[in-house]
């Protein structure tokens, strides 16, 4: 993986981490008026989690969820110092090369998909596997569109927009 140490999609199942990450309190609305719908988002969301390293996905699901519902509580990850950090990842010094160009992706594909560009993707491609770049970006499209979701379902039910 040219230089870097990260877990790959290969060496990890990843199913404590989609357990953690999926935000089954806040999509309770909808296991409850459309269950079949939910499991499907469920087994999507699953997938995700094993298409692409856990890691950089929950960084990329920490990042977007922070920019389309900026006063929710970020929650417990697997590392405080980039956890607390996310919100200022482009000037923190605790994220490898590989997860800085993880970030830059997701959070410019929450800000503006169209915007997305190349050099975006060279960066991971510098970093990653072309295999492990094509399931980190489709897992972030599930991971943005939950996010999205989980985010208009809490303004709905309480009108603040924030709980997890």
């Amino acid at each position: 993986m040219k230089g870097e140490d990260v877990r790959t999609s290969q060496s990890s199942p990843a199913v404590g981490e989609f357990q953690a990450a999926f935000p089954a309190a806040s999509l309770e609305m909808i296991r409850h008026q459309a269950p079949e719908a939910y499991e499907h988002l469920r087994h999507t969301y699953a997938e995700a989690y094993r298409a692409a390293d856990p890691t950089l996905l929950e960084l990329a699901r920490l990042r977007i969820g922070l920019i389309v519902d900026p006063d929710a509580p970020l929650g417990p990850g697997s590392n405080e110092a980039k956890v607390r950090a996310i919100e200022d990842w482009a000037n923190s010094d605790v994220y490898s090369p590989v997860e800085r160009a993880c970030l830059a992706f997701a959070e410019q594909f929450a800000f503006y998909v169209s915007d997305v560009n190349d050099e975006l993707i060279e960066d991971l491609l510098a970093l990653l596997p072309p295999d492990e770049v094509y399931g980190l970006v489709n897992a972030i499209y599930v991971v943005d569109t939950v996010e999205r979701l989980r985010a208009t379902l809490a303004r709905l039910s309480d009108g603040r927009g924030g709980s997890r």
